[in-house]
């Protein structure tokens, strides 16, 4: 193979690399194909010329004359093609399918008509033997005028479309890629002519050949620069890959054609060896030799085309962990936006949030005048709701958007639209305008904003539904107290009514009625009686809603039981065994003695009262009343046990409650006013039903202190 035709040899390899990466991304994108068989096209001009330069015989050079024929004048129409449908976010496109079909099937009938008579012909090179080159003969046959005066009117059109566009251009971004592809394929259209005016001169010089090859070169390093500079095309990260191994291709191509065919030659005329078997053995050394490097390769193109994205995963997890905390809605869209500015390089993000009962996204904490909301039936909503992926504004249909949403998202110079799914619901979505170094968003990127997405949206529901659980809690909790209050009053009005009233009837009769000395002395004692019970009522109440400031000293649980069961025996009635006892190692312990001991009274003289009770109703019937005390871990329990009258299971969840009583005459507020003294002192107080025994459990800290007690308050 010839050295001269190398940078066609590169030039065919890359282009041919690139044109099935374009293809096979996204093969069903009628700008992917129609862009693919635009660059094969010249792959096989690049084939054509390796054919010619390596060509002994002059039927083989002529074989690559047609070849190149044919590519030169179908790469016209299908420019024309492309410059009708690019860029994809332009919807006003002049041609149809089958506008398609005839404006590239022109100069295929034109070829057809004309054959075999093709008016192009290989002409050696003078200063080098066996090596040819083409140049077109004009004749003043019809067809290669036709073909030639279609190609200038399809590269002109379609540089006329290209500029229409290059106007209508919304976005910085459009306008790049168009001035681009347009600036491009005229260099190659060009060059290519100017080349060729010339050829008389260059065919006397090696520097004809030079620049012509090399325009191949140049024309595969533009399709290169477009893909991966200018994203006309969003490839997925295949291309890391595919690139590396076009790369190395050309890199052992270059490598075979300066030193192993020279050392080839030689070996093969030094021993006498068959050349072809020797250059393959050496290929295939070359090949074994190169895998190792091949890693370290792709590794620098990583490093060099996503340098960024290391670092975005980085950030990514630990901000993920942060993610699984519980953030209010507010906190939580904070923390997202700060996120994306810090990590991608944006002065701000526009955070569109729906509420459930809403139909409408809107602008949350709104950095921007003139926002507008986007229904669900929106052209955006629909369109975000089919991708289900972070989506570029380039990539949406423009003409479709209403023209607030239009001239808001354009003024705002948004970049990329981040939808947030739940499920198949759009909870919100994120509006991330251009990055403030002008570089535009990496196809990784926008995979990594993706992932993004889902673990925002997945953080956003979740703390959504811990929001309504709380939301709930609280009315539920309002609920209560209200529902306690209204018990709490009932009970008072109830308890303070009847004395009241004594008090007013007894008032009244001494006002309007002459009565006895005796009889006076005998309502005035009512009054005094019925006041002094209204006085008792309002001291359990205080009692009740009072915190007690507590006041631990060392206390003798020996002697508190002595004092309880001196209590006991004297309020008991009838036949009732009173057992009082404690099980502690070390019977001095921290507590309030006098809380404590008012505590465990109450509990006595109830199941006192209970036994009395069930007494009247069994004549035979012999009570049984014990308090033990036991360690329980660092904690002291009181057990308050007896076989008293039983506590139907309706009423056992209300016994605490205020003013809740079964007795005649009590007021409802001895237990209540025992729960709450033992939750100042850091405790708690239960109830358990054992067939007939009733078990009051209280369990308070072994060493109370101050400092415990208000933590346990707080708590």
């Amino acid at each position: 193979m010839n050295i001269y035709s190398l940078p066609a040899v590169i030039a065919f390899t890359l282009n041919f690399s690139i044109a099935m990466l374009v293809l096979l991304d996204r093969p069903g994108d009628t700008l992917n194909r129609w862009f693919s068989v635009f660059v094969f096209l010249f792959a096989v001009w690049n084939l054509a010329e390796i054919i010619i330069l390596n060509s002994v015989h002059y039927e083989k050079a002529l074989l690559g004359a047609q070849i190149l024929y044919r590519a030169l004048f179908l790469a016209p129409p299908v420019f024309l093609i492309i410059a009708g449908i690019f860029p994809r976010s332009d919807r006003h496109r002049p041609f149809k399918p089958w506008h398609q079909v005839v404006i590239l099937a022109l100069p295929v009938l034109i070829m057809i008509s004309s054959f075999p008579d093709f008016n192009i012909f290989p002409v050696p090179l003078s200063n080098f033997r066996n090596i040819y080159y083409y140049r077109i003969r004009i004749s003043s046959g019809i067809s290669i005028f036709l073909l030639i005066t279609l190609s200038l009117v399809y590269v002109a059109w379609g540089t006329w479309l290209l500029i229409r566009k290059l106007n209508r251009a919304r976005t910085t971004r459009e306008r790049t890629r168009i001035r681009f592809l347009l600036g491009g394929v005229l260099t190659i259209f060009l060059g290519y002519i100017f080349i060729n005016i010339f050829h008389e001169k260059g065919e006397k010089m090696f520097s004809f050949y030079f620049f012509s090859t090399l325009l191949t070169l140049f024309v595969s390093l533009f399709f290169f620069a477009a893909i991966m500079q200018y994203k006309i095309f969003r490839l997925s990260r295949l291309i890391t890959g595919s690139m590396t191994y076009t790369i190395l291709s050309s890199l052992v191509l270059t490598v075979y054609f300066l030193v192993i065919r020279g050392l080839s030659n030689s070996l093969g005329k030094l021993f006498h060896i068959n050349s072809f078997l020797f250059d393959a053995l050496l290929i295939l050394i070359l090949i074994i030799l190169i895998r190792p490097l091949e890693a370290r390769i792709e590794k620098l193109i990583d490093r060099l085309l996503y340098k960024n994205i290391y670092r975005y995963r980085k950030n990514f997890l630990v901000f993920s962990r942060e993610l699984l905390k519980y953030f209010s809605t507010d906190r939580l869209f904070q923390e997202v936006r700060k996120f994306l500015k810090e990590n991608f390089f944006v002065d701000t993000v526009y955070i569109f949030y729906k509420d459930e009962e809403d139909p409408v996204y809107r602008l949350w904490k709104k950095t921007t005048d003139r926002s507008p909301g986007f229904s669900i039936q929106d052209y955006l909503i629909e369109y975000l709701s089919r991708q289900k992926t972070a989506v570029e504004f380039y990539d949406l249909e423009h003409d479709r958007l209403p023209r607030d949403q239009l001239l808001f998202l354009t003024r705002l110079h948004i970049s990329i639209i981040l939808p947030l799914f739940y499920e198949k619901e759009l909870v919100s979505f994120i509006l991330i305008p251009e990055k403030n170094n002008k570089r535009t968003f990496t196809h990784e990127e926008i995979e990594i904003l993706t992932i993004f997405s889902n673990e925002i949206a997945n953080a956003l529901v979740r703390n959504r539904t811990i929001e309504k659980i709380r939301e709930q809690e609280r009315e539920r909790s309002r609920m209560e107290r209200l529902a306690a209050i209204g018990e709490l009053t009932a009970g008072v009005a109830h308890e303070i009514r009847n004395p009241l009233n004594t008090i007013s009837t007894s008032a009244e009769t001494l006002l309007h009625k002459d009565l006895e000395e005796e009889d006076k002395s005998e309502l005035l004692q009512f009054i005094l009686e019925e006041s002094q019970r209204l006085n008792h009522i309002l001291s359990d109440f205080l009692k009740l809603s009072k915190i007690h400031n507590i006041h631990p000293e060392e206390t003798d649980i020996g002697d508190l039981l002595r004092d309880l069961s001196y209590e006991a025996e004297r309020r008991k009635e009838g036949k009732v065994e009173v057992r009082l006892v404690h099980e502690l190692r070390d019977p001095v312990v921290m507590l309030d003695k006098d809380l404590v001991y008012q505590v465990l009274l109450n509990l006595v003289i109830n199941a006192l009262d209970a036994i009395r009770v069930r007494q009247q109703k069994e004549p035979d019937y012999r009570g049984s009343l014990s308090v033990r005390i036991r360690e329980n871990d660092h904690n002291l329990l009181f057990i308050i046990e007896d076989d008293g009258q039983p506590i139907p299971p309706e009423v056992r969840e209300r016994i605490f409650n205020p003013f809740y009583t079964t007795k005649k005459d009590g007021t409802g507020l001895g237990l209540s006013i025992s729960s709450n003294l033992v939750k100042n002192m850091g405790g708690t107080l239960t109830l358990e039903i054992d067939g007939e025994l009733k078990r009051f459990k209280i369990e308070l800290p072994r060493s109370m202190s101050q400092n415990t007690i208000q933590h346990d308050m707080q708590k």
